[in-house]
């Protein structure tokens, strides 16, 4: 393939799932361009064709609307016989992902600068309603100048809604995902705040907090349970190092930094408290000693319990045979893998973000998971239960439903229901239709830079142009701006993405109802003529005014304060 569009082919940069990304020029300026390629020919579905390339040149628009330093600029978008393409900035540097598998360690300078940077680009996405989706070391550049370039934008959501393979495939790489994300929710900045937490924590400690041989272990993880102290693997941190990176990593949304750069100004904050910290290569935490001092008189595992030595030759205290007790696991494990293979495993018992067959609508309106088993408070009376560990998840309890048992075994443990997790989308559920989607709302005004909001939630507004969210039904879509009228229309999302109509703003005026004895009097405001003559009906800003009249040689002049309202005036010239 020598070109594509006008776009002359230099050489191929990667593959990907759905394409190719070539290094190219543009010979109309000579400029240096990466193309990215999606196979939307390869979609034997016309409707769900069609409905890609929407996406794709949506998403595409709205990313390239994102004007920012550590942003990858987009150029264009077009179509070339069933091969859609973007094309973008070429960034002439290597990615995180290859600075990281080289043998030399980034330095923690390095480090902080590449973090303080991303969240940069990445925070100021957010504020434009665009989420990421796919933050990971592979998408973040470096120039040649060292500046940090994010790439990708919106591209991840792009190949979500394809569905190409029509199978279970995983979108993107879900070490670094969101437990949202994984689920199949919704996300917001918040979500690539978890990935950036990823990130940080591997350069740090040399592993990524979330491993496991097979995609559900992954998952699993993921979702619910906590990753090893980062100064326990690497012993040069600190607690205090730590402690960020676990907020960052939290399970919860709404337990973590407000935005991306509060995550990594906090960490620069820990990093600067704490004394010859370094960072890892990958499997760098193989060569650390087992304690390693962190200041004068501390360890790494000061702050932990002390872990039991092993005797020889001690036997199990059980009364099974460990052997058999190891085999009755491998058994189960193999079984429940059979069952969920065979459907005997509801679907909602698995993440619908990573195994579900159509887009991400679809994937959120899985079928709600059955309730869990979690251990309740023991009376003190009763036989000891063992210990949860302390990384499994915490479950809130809720209220059991009353029972009536005539015999309670003491051994017995109350069954807890686990709420399903709230999503945090911008619409009203009171007008939602039922079965609702979730669809994309492209937001303009005029003048841009305004806040948009849908149904009053501010804590997902964005800045205009920008993208919001919402579900089938009809919505209350508002655009404000300093010095500016609130503007307020109702929009009706339906089952596709939509263009919300331009908004136009207008300053605050209020309405002047001049008349005068006789009429027909010529009319200045502020000593400018105006084009009426009494009876006027003008508008005008808020605040003081002089108004003139003027007929056969008569003149009269008055003040007037104008607000939001109408004011009537009458001023006599026969008088």
């Amino acid at each position: 393939m020598e070109y594509i569009g006008r776009y002359r082919i230099i050489g191929e940069l990667g593959r990907g799932a759905m394409g190719v990304v070539y290094h190219a020029t543009d010979p109309a300026i000579g400029r240096s361009v990466a193309i990215k390629t999606i196979r939307i020919r390869d979609i034997n579905d016309t409707q769900q064709r069609d409905k890609l390339r929407e996406r794709l040149f949506r998403e595409a628009r709205s990313a390239g609307v994102l004007s920012h330093p550590n942003i990858v600029t987009i150029y264009d978008m077009d179509e070339v016989d069933g091969l859609a393409y973007i094309a973008m900035a070429y960034v002439n540097g290597p990615t995180l992902e290859k600075v990281l598998a080289s043998q030399a360690p980034l330095s923690g300078a390095s480090m902080l600068r590449i973090l303080r940077q991303t969240a940069s680009g990445l925070d100021y996405a957010h504020g434009r309603g665009i989420v990421h989706r796919d933050v990971k070391p592979a998408n973040i550049m470096t120039d040649e100048d060292g500046a940090v370039k994010i790439a990708d934008f919106g591209i991840a959501k792009i190949a979500a809604s394809g569905n190409v393979t029509e199978t279970r495939t995983v979108v993107g790489t879900p070490n670094y995902m969101s437990p949202e994300q994984v689920q199949g929710q919704v996300v917001d900045g918040r979500s690539d705040q978890f990935s950036l937490a990823v990130i940080a924590y591997e350069i740090l400690t040399g592993e990524r907090p979330f491993q496991g041989e097979h995609l559900s272990t992954v998952v699993y993880r993921i979702v619910a349970e906590q990753p090893a102290g980062a100064h326990v693997i690497n012993g040069t941190l600190t607690p205090q190092i730590d402690a960020v990176l676990r907020r960052g990593l939290s399970k919860k949304p709404d337990e973590r930094f407000p935005n991306c750069s509060n995550f990594v100004g906090a960490l620069e904050v820990a990093c600067a408290e704490s004394r010859g910290w370094k960072t890892l290569t990958a499997g760098g935490a193989a060569a650390m000693p087992t304690i390693a001092v962190e200041g004068p008189g501390k360890s790494a595992a000061a702050s932990l319990p002390p872990l039991p030595v092993p005797r020889e030759r001690e036997p199990p205290r059980t009364s099974f045979p460990m052997p058999f007790l190891l085999s009755l696991v491998v058994v189960l494990g193999i079984a429940g893998a059979i069952a969920w293979q065979a459907g005997l495993i509801p679907a909602g018992l698995i993440p619908g973000g990573l195994f579900s067959f159509g887009s991400h609508e679809q994937a959120v309106a899985r079928p709600e998971p059955k309730p869990l088993q979690a251990p309740s408070a023991v009376p003190a009376s009763a036989p000891v239960v063992p210990a949860v560990p302390a990384s499994a998840p915490v479950v809130p309890p809720a209220v059991p439903a009353p029972a009536v048992v005539e015999k309670p075994s003491p051994f017995a443990v109350p069954t807890q229901t686990v709420p399903a997790p709230a999503e945090v989308v911008s619409v009203s559920a009171a007008r939602a239709q039922p079965g609702a989607s979730i669809q994309d709302v492209w937001v303009t005004s005029n003048p841009p830079g305004a806040k948009a909001v849908l149904d009053d939630n501010l804590a997902l507004a964005c800045q205009t142009p920008c993208m919001l969210h919402g579900v089938t039904g009809v919505h209350r879509l508002t655009v404000s701006e300093a010095g500016y009228e609130n503007e307020s229309r109702e929009v009706r999302i339906g089952d596709v993405a939509m263009d919300a109509p331009p908004i136009t703003l207008r300053h605050p005026s209020g309405t002047l109802m001049l008349t005068t004895i006789p009429s027909g009097a010529n009319v200045l405001i502020d000593g400018k003529p105006m084009p009426q003559v009494t009876p006027a009906q003008i508008t005008l800003a808020p605040g003081s005014h002089t108004v003139t009249v003027q007929k056969g040689g008569r003149s009269r002049t008055q003040r007037v304060e104008v607000q939001e309202s109408l004011i009537y005036m009458r001023i006599p010239l026969d008088q």
